[in-house]
């Protein structure tokens, strides 16, 4: 199978944002992009009345992968926003993680390239003592890690690489988000040097905020062009189908 696993180095890092972004920017050149999010907290009532994960939502608009296959790429959303396995306990909710990783075969099936996202960080709890790095696994894809680009992310990188290579995981890359490149400095250039330079993994894109783009209004435009500038598309997608060979 073939894809990528999005995780980040804490929670709202952009997880989401980056996701879509190379969805939209592979789907744009005209490859068939399956996204999931497999499981989701802090899920809202949408105008059908359902529980909805803005996330989801986002990630599928940016792929252009059609509504009906919301249960495949979301087949567990929960209304607290904590992490899944706290928000299930609390709402009463067992999590099959056998139903979650069947859902993504079915949807790896359809699709050329999938794009997951994780929730939190790797170490975040999904269901009792399985973890996101236990998620990672079972789906086999090579991880992405989104970071932050001020201080302090040199730490949170390098040991989130170092626990996601000592659970078997592979690293492909990382990903800067909410880069500013008018104001990046000494600071932010270093940051992304030493992440480099201690991980042995490279960084593959610096992505901008953009006033267009919006999780929670669902709002996608302009993130294809986006994704084109400021990933490195080409080494993402070449990862991405690397996985198939590796593993199929």
């Amino acid at each position: 199978m073939a894809g990528l696993f999005v995780t980040a180095t804490d929670t709202e890092v952009g997880k989401t944002v980056v996701a879509g972004a190379v969805a939209a920017g592979l789907r744009a050149r005209g490859l068939s992009v399956g996204v999931m999010k497999p499981l989701a907290s802090g899920g809202v009532v949408d105008a059908a009345g359902y529980l909805a994960a803005e996330d989801a939502v986002f990630l599928m608009r940016a792929a252009g992968v059609p509504e009906i296959e919301r249960p495949l790429v979301n087949p567990v959303c929960l209304a607290p926003a904590l992490t899944p396995a706290v928000a299930a306990a609390e709402s009463g909710v067992t999590i099959e993680m056998a139903a979650v990783t069947a859902a993504y075969r079915r949807l790896a099936a359809r699709y050329r390239l999938m794009v997951v996202e994780g929730v939190g960080g790797m170490a975040a709890p999904l269901w009792e003592d399985y973890l996101v790095a236990d998620l990672a696994g079972a789906i086999g894809l090579p991880l992405l890690v989104v970071a932050r680009p001020n201080l302090g992310t040199i730490n949170h990188t390098v040991l989130t690489v170092d626990y996601a290579r000592r659970r078997g995981l592979t690293v492909a890359g990382v990903v800067l988000n909410c880069w500013d490149e008018a104001r990046a400095g000494v600071l932010e250039r270093s940051n992304a040097a030493y992440i480099e330079r201690l991980t042995a993994v490279p960084v593959l894109g610096r992505l901008p905020r953009s006033a267009a783009v919006s999780v929670p209004a669902g709002r996608t435009e302009g993130l294809a062009a986006m994704a084109e500038k400021y990933l490195d598309l080409d080494a993402i997608f070449k990862v991405m189908e690397g996985n198939r060979h590796e593993r199929c």
